[in-house]
């Protein structure tokens, strides 16, 4: 056992230290390099291996065919609900979905676990920060393909799905349980638009105005500063998602976006 313990050596007033030359000292910028290198490897494994964006599919294909199908469940169930009731339902519901996905965009924004298991998904979702112009042209387009890495999404209507065929919810909840699940598609939408609408999309601009839909004002706030403004449905839910953010991190732009950049100048080197 003795060989096993850290060597210990005297001082001159006769206590003991131990030794510590066997112990790496890793600096802040070995570990910079460590999480860049991370980094590289899991998008190489993200654009490399196929299984990544077949899986993307088949997430995409489940979340918009489920979305109907609690949609369609919906409707078979209506029991004489009062018109007001619905329409106040969905209105928590646009307001708690806009939470929902501020949350999980603020969870991964501070992500830097490039080497688990999701760690190609992990990384790729960084690039949305770079590169904020969407490849898709299309609403529809966005709304399928951006909600193909939203596997919490996907759990989420599973369970909802099976919820509505075990047990009788109230329609009231169950109005709001479909929407929040067709919310967080629309919220990417919403995103999107943010982004990409012109001022010949008089409505959408209309719409972001009214707070409706995320204003390219208020989303400002998440690019230019740090740590803040994460909801992209509308951002109502913004001022307790700040509160959050600022208790649990200290933000992503000397983390995960420098790995980003760090990640894009190797390639453009290329």
């Amino acid at each position: 056992m003795d060989l096993l313990m850290p060597k210990l050596s005297t001082m001159p007033d006769g206590n003991v230290k131990k030794n510590t030359m066997n112990v790496p000292d890793t600096s802040e910028k070995d570990r910079f390099q460590q999480k860049v290198n991370e980094f590289c490897i899991a998008m190489n494994q993200y654009e490399n291996n196929p299984f990544y964006s077949n899986l993307e599919l088949v997430v995409a294909t489940l979340v918009v065919s489920l979305q109907m199908i609690t949609l369609v469940n919906l409707f078979q169930t209506y029991d004489g609900t009062s018109y007001p009731g619905i329409l106040a339902t969905l209105v928590l519901a646009y307001i708690a979905t806009d939470f929902i996905n501020g949350f999980i965009h603020m969870y991964m924004d501070n992500n830097t676990h490039y080497n688990s298991i999701v760690g190609p998904y992990i990384s790729s979702f960084h690039l949305h920060h770079q590169k904020l112009k969407s490849r898709y042209k299309n609403s529809l387009a966005v709304y399928f393909f951006e909600s193909r890495t939203k596997f919490w999404l996907l759990v989420y209507l599973i369970l909802l799905t099976v919820l509505q065929k075990l047990v009788p919810v109230n329609y009231n909840l169950n109005v709001g349980l479909v929407a929040v699940g067709i919310f967080s598609s629309l919220a990417e939408l919403s995103h999107y638009w943010c982004h990409n609408a012109t001022k010949r999309n008089t409505i959408l601009k209309r719409l972001q105005r009214w707070g409706i839909l995320l204003s390219p004002k208020h989303h400002a706030h998440h690019h230019r500063s740090d740590n803040t403004h994460y909801a992209f449905l509308n951002g109502v839910s913004d001022p307790l998602l700040n509160l959050i953010s600022n208790y649990f991190y200290q933000g992503y732009k000397n983390k995960a976006d420098k790995h980003t950049t760090a990640y894009l100048k190797l390639i453009q080197k290329r």
